[in-house]
């Protein structure tokens, strides 16, 4: 009976760590990634313990094809504990990419735009607060940030090229010149750094893979969330999340925002 229990342990024990080993085992790059974000989702986790893995990732396997995961995981880390410039760097590198670029490389470039557009609208706030003081007002539209001669002058454009909603506006008779609502166009309400930066990594992301639906099509099931299903090959979309990875072992998502990693199902 001794000999039975101590078996029946040995195997629940096994079977804890079965999964994270599957990923890692495969291939060293999957295996790599995999160590990354399981920090990642670490809630106790500190961003400058998150930056570090990334840093020994980034050591140690620099032409790891996936490596474009942590760099974003990284910029975002730095981002959160207020290193903007390393990030602005991280974040201006991945919008470089060639004709043939991979769903993830594409994915990269979304994400940088909407980092750096949340970040040129933290600086035409700033010019806006220096045209209030200086007119106790706000001004009609954007041209008057132009008067202030900054150097450097804050784009009067988000990421992908379109002119920020800038508009006066109060709930209050009288006082239209003392609030503003500025945004970008194509983040719409999610234009706001502070409360982009609030949410936790991938919060968002709410798909799970469940199966592989039979036909040989690498056509995977997914839950949304809304207990409805999504069915989506390597580039499908729902929403704003979009699958930008199959591999052997793992499948990552992005929205505009973060990535996600998870394994894949063996059904």
């Amino acid at each position: 009976m001794k000999i039975i229990l101590q078996i029946g342990v040995l195997i629940g024990a096994l079977t804890a760590i079965t999964v994270p080993c599957r990923a890692q085992s495969v291939t060293s790059a999957e295996g790599n990634l995999w160590k990354v974000w399981s920090t990642v989702t670490n809630r106790a986790m500190e961003s400058s313990a998150v930056i570090a893995v990334c840093n020994e990732f980034e050591a140690g396997s620099p032409q790891n094809p996936l490596a474009l995961v942590v760099t974003g995981i990284k910029a975002w880390h730095l981002l959160k504990i207020g290193n903007t410039n390393e990030a602005v760097v991280i974040f201006k590198s991945m919008l470089t990419v060639n004709k043939n670029a991979t769903a993830i490389q594409l994915a990269g470039v979304e994400m940088a735009k909407s980092w750096l557009t949340r970040l040129d609208h933290e600086k035409v706030m700033v010019a806006l607060k220096k045209l209030y003081l200086r007119d106790i007002e706000f001004p009609a539209t954007l041209e008057a940030i132009k008067s202030l001669k900054n150097n450097p002058m804050p784009l009067f454009t988000d990421r992908w090229g379109k002119p920020w909603v800038y508009r006066l506006g109060s709930s209050i008779n009288g006082m239209d010149t003392q609030r503003y609502i500025l945004k970008s166009s194509s983040l719409g309400v999610d234009s706001d750094l502070e409360k982009a930066l609030n949410l936790s990594y991938g919060e968002k992301i709410k798909l799970a893979p469940v199966r592989l639906v039979p036909g040989g099509n690498a056509m995977f099931e997914f839950t949304t969330g809304t207990g409805k299903s999504a069915y989506l090959q390597l580039g499908g979309k729902a929403g704003q999340i979009t699958v930008v990875y199959l591999g052997v072992n793992l499948i990552i998502m992005a929205d505009e925002n973060h990535w996600r990693v998870v394994l894949k199902p063996r059904n």
